[in-house]
């Protein structure tokens, strides 16, 4: 059988495809840039040439993007996994402890559960949410008391960034704007959400990895 020429990266994930694609727009991205330093082009083959070089230059930031999304998706996957399964089962507890309350009519108490269940839908449409293309913020990150002075400021540039995407999904169930619902994600049924990119976002933030990975506690094991 011949020899299939593959690329895999530490993820698992296989980057063949990919890695070639982007070689390919890359070298005949030289090639235009060569062509165009000629003084001696014709107009209309210098306009056809730069029309066809930012095309390529699109296209190879299309797969570079797609390349960073399908690493950073295999890494964290497991990690969203448990986060997911983890906040659907408080939002299950939340809405029966809404029920509940609902049925002793104390409003105080339907207050206090609809408050709850509220977190709770934030936590799974964060999970749902975030980006692929990004490194995953935990929901739930590690304790961690003994952190030096670089690592303090990393968790509390972290900390801002999970509490401004919660933000950002949260206005979307304000807004009715969710592309699915909680019901159909408590009933297990598939949902799949386009990637999406961090708005404004100029960096990445690189916290300390007992901060920024997920806890997966004993019972998610074991459900």
């Amino acid at each position: 059988m011949p020899k299939t020429d593959r690329r895999i990266d530490r993820s698992g994930t296989d980057l063949s495809d990919v890695l070639g694609s982007s070689a390919r727009a890359r070298k005949k991205i030289k090639s235009i840039e060569g062509l165009l330093q000629r003084d001696n082009l014709p107009a209309d083959v210098r306009i056809e040439k730069e029309r066809a070089l930012k095309a390529l230059q699109a296209d190879l930031k299309n797969t570079l993007f797609k390349l960073k999304t399908q690493k950073r998706a295999k890494k964290y996957h497991m990690v969203r996994f448990f986060e997911r399964k983890k906040a659907l089962r408080k939002l299950k507890q939340a809405k029966k402890a809404l029920d509940e309350a609902t049925e002793t009519a104390v409003k105080k108490d339907i207050k206090k559960a609809r408050r709850a269940m509220h977190h709770c839908q934030v936590d799974v449409a964060y999970v749902f949410m975030f980006p692929k293309s990004e490194k995953y913020i935990s929901l739930y990150p590690a304790e961690n008391s003994e952190l030096d002075d670089n690592e303090k400021k990393g968790k509390l540039l972290t900390d801002e960034k999970r509490l401004e995407f919660k933000k950002k999904v949260e206005e979307l169930i304000e807004s009715d704007r969710l592309p699915f619902t909680f019901e159909d994600a408590l009933d297990g049924k598939t949902i799949i959400v386009d990637n999406i990119k961090w708005p404004e976002q100029t960096k990445e933030i690189d916290a300390p990895t007992a901060v920024a990975e997920a806890v997966v506690e004993e019972d998610d094991f074991f459900e």
